[in-house]
């Protein structure tokens, strides 16, 4: 496994060039935008792919949902750049580095926000309200939320859910409580992965507090038990959907879709395996797209799933 260290420490540094030739870009967090492709996601399990009419809603509330998002992340890097400023990988961030000033960074996101919110308005109403709790939620989680211990990993699991309601909301399909279970226990478990990891790069010495969290060195094993319960609990939701009456109206082969749990139960044990020995990048997703075990359990969730739907 000592590959796995040496790819996750070239992470931070590869971030920090990008920071110093396109500050603009990294503090945009634009290659964060391909956590909003989840919108996709209610598409691609509805079925609704051959609707034209759905699938421009769809691309136009991801460029809308991105921009806000982005204004979102400069809120949020303005209100942590003191404690960026201390840490051993986000210190390079142009805000905690002072590469970019506080003055023009607002007046883009306001821009941003804007824009995006004008987007979703076009969208749908559905769309803009879901759009609207977001931005309500990630201020919150902001300015109080992310120092209380536990309601911060709800609250950034929340918002990783949110990003599928707002899907389904812009292709105008009712959700699947199945998907949304799915995805609320798996957000959360990914959520306190990357609470794990910052406590594993945390240089205060146990019984002190992660700077900006309200976590200790000490709590890493309790947060640990929860993250790992919690995954299982996301593979459980999605062994119990193959069997269910919505599987079998969908898919012709829905026993197939069986397949798909243990690809991600690899995937999910991959993760903690190396947060727990302390190998893991503070974000879990950003791992994982430059992690090629989990591209090929990603590749063989989506070949079961297509073998599922295939009628022969």
């Amino acid at each position: 496994m000592a590959t796995d260290r040496a790819s996750d420490h070239t992470l931070e540094p590869q971030a920090a060039r990008l920071g110093r030739r396109f500050p603009w870009l990294r503090l945009l967090r634009v290659h964060h935008w391909l956590k909003n492709l989840l919108l996709g996601v209610p598409l691609l399990t509805a079925q609704a792919w051959a609707q034209p009419a759905a699938v421009r809603r769809l691309a136009l509330g991801f460029l809308a949902f991105s921009l806000v998002a982005s204004a979102t992340y400069v809120v949020n890097d303005l209100a942590d750049a003191g404690f960026d400023r201390a840490h051993p990988a986000k210190r390079d961030r142009p805000l905690a580095a002072g590469t970019i000033g506080a003055a023009p960074a607002l007046a883009v996101a306001g821009l941003l926000g804007l824009a995006g919110l004008a987007g979703a308005w076009f969208v749908g109403g559905e769309f803009l309200a879901v759009l609207a709790a977001y931005i309500a939620l990630t201020t919150l989680y902001t300015r109080l939320l992310k120092r209380l211990a536990l309601l911060d990993v709800l609250a950034l699991g929340a918002l990783w859910t949110l990003r599928i309601v707002a899907g389904a909301a812009a292709i105008r399909v009712e959700l699947s409580v199945w998907l949304l279970s799915f995805g609320a226990f798996l957000f959360l478990s990914l959520s306190l992965v990357k609470r794990c990891a910052e406590l594993h790069e945390a240089t205060a010495a146990p019984g002190l507090h992660l700077p900006g969290r309200g976590y200790r060195r000490a709590d890493l094993p309790a947060l640990q038990a929860f993250g790992i319960a919690t995954g299982a609990v996301s593979v459980l939701v999605l062994a119990l959907f193959v069997d269910s009456t919505a599987a079998q109206l969908h898919y012709p082969h829905h026993a197939r879709l069986w397949l798909i749990c243990p690809a991600i139960w690899f995937w999910l044990g991959r993760i903690w395996l190396l947060t727990g020995r302390g190998e893991m990048h503070h974000d879990p997703i950003v791992w994982s797209l430059r992690d090629p075990p989990s591209w090929a359990a990603f590749a063989a969730v989506a070949a079961v799933w297509t073998a599922a739907l295939v009628r022969l």
